[in-house]
């Protein structure tokens, strides 16, 4: 308790003085158009060196920040970008190097008798650090309950869920899994991931196939077509394999010279169960059909406790209209951010609240939202979805349930 308490008071004042420094330039950004940009680069700067700076769980929260090029400045995201996502400020890890300097691990080129090899290695201490930091956000989330505001939301069991989530990217071993599952995908896309090689091994190390072309990835970026492929394996995470990336930042995938989609650092992933698979399938096509009796169903389906009949039939109504707002929008038009607001605000008000289970999709979409507005702004999110959709329906009612 103690090592958590003065844990969280190095957290707030850090992050105070940090705002302190970007509070100038903040000001300063309304100047002019050529001020903004070298206010937002050096705000990106403050804030990448804070994150890296109080540990792994934070260069997780700012590789997320990074990829909102939609709701954030430019500059500030790709200074982020190129600072954690792409693993400048940890360790001074060069992009391309022989050696790259994640939040979690560190990951080492070396050449063997069958080639070069990836040799993925725990950050020493980090456990102990992602726990005292994971300690001081559910006690956090605990003390945010009690606020009139959060009264009966389940602050506290979605926030335990999602530490839990993240705690497991230390343990390579379930890395080795994800990563082993997600193969699987590569006879359908032009996807490559990293294969494991040899038996598997302790929770501290993994050894895996060499993926080249990191270093020259921006060479090869297809433009729309990339964002299209992109989204398409995020849908197909979701609606077939039920096995999901949810850090798919730009730090964690790029386009090799032959146009493959190369996808990394399976750590923060998550398997859907069955149940949960097909609500949110459902769901998806209620919102691409404008259905917004589909989607309520399938919402309170998985809804963490019962919702009486009044607060059901508000929670149906005002669904509806959500849905009638962002029925056929395009990626440049829809904002999942304001979608899953209104969504979470509507379940506030009704006491209808999803199981964490179904809140990790939307945590895997977000992460890759912005990315593809950044390619293709003009992409139908639901038209891709669909056809995916289908096959997946298809695939799962071919196999029996035991």
């Amino acid at each position: 308790m103690r090592g958590t308490a003065a844990r969280t008071v190095v957290i707030l004042g850090r992050s105070l003085y940090a705002g302190a420094r970007c509070l100038p330039h903040l000001v300063r950004r309304r100047s002019s158009p050529e001020t903004a940009e070298r206010s937002d680069e050096r705000v990106g700067r403050l804030v990448s060196d804070l994150c890296a700076d109080l540990g792994p769980a934070f260069v997780k929260l700012g590789q997320l920040v990074s990829t909102r090029e939609d709701l954030l400045p430019r500059g500030l995201c790709r200074v982020m970008r190129d600072r954690l996502a792409l693993g400048y400020g940890l360790e001074g890890a060069r992009r391309g190097g022989p050696r790259r300097s994640g939040s979690i691990a560190v990951v080492e080129r070396r050449t063997g008798p069958s080639g070069d090899l990836a040799v993925k290695t725990c950050r020493p201490g980090v456990r102990q650090r992602l726990e005292t930091d994971l300690a001081v956000v559910e006690a956090t989330a605990r003390a945010v309950a009690r606020l009139p505001f959060c009264r009966g939301m389940p602050v506290v069991a979605l926030t335990e869920d999602f530490c839990a989530v993240v705690r497991r990217q230390t343990d390579l071993a379930a890395e080795r899994a994800a990563l082993e599952r997600f193969a699987s995908l590569e006879d359908r896309y032009p996807v490559v991931f990293p294969r494991p090689v040899g038996v598997p091994g302790d929770r501290d190390t993994l050894l895996m196939e060499w993926i080249p072309g990191q270093e020259e990835g921006g060479r090869h970026h297809p433009g729309p077509q990339g964002g299209r492929l992109l989204l398409t394996l995020v849908f197909e995470m979701l609606f077939t394999t039920g096995e999901i990336h949810c850090d798919l930042h730009p730090g964690n995938w790029w386009f090799l010279e032959d146009g493959r989609l190369a996808v990394v650092d399976g750590g923060f992933t998550y398997t859907l169960d069955r149940a949960t698979q097909e609500h949110f399938t459902e769901f998806f096509l209620g919102m691409a059909a404008g259905n917004a009796e589909v989607c309520a169903d399938h919402a309170l389906a998985v809804s963490m406790g019962p919702v009486s009949a009044e607060d059901e039939k508000g929670f149906r109504r005002e669904l509806e209209r959500l849905i009638t707002e962002v029925h056929g929008m395009t990626a440049g038009a829809f904002s999942l951010t304001a979608f899953i607001a209104d969504f979470f605000m509507i379940q506030r008000r009704y006491n209808a609240y999803s199981r964490t289970s179904f809140v990790f999709p939307l945590v895997a979409l977000l992460a890759v939202e912005g990315q593809v507005k950044r390619m293709c702004p003009d992409l139908n999110f639901q038209a891709v979805a669909h056809p995916v959709i289908l096959r997946g329906l298809l695939a799962r009612n071919r196999k029996p349930v035991w």
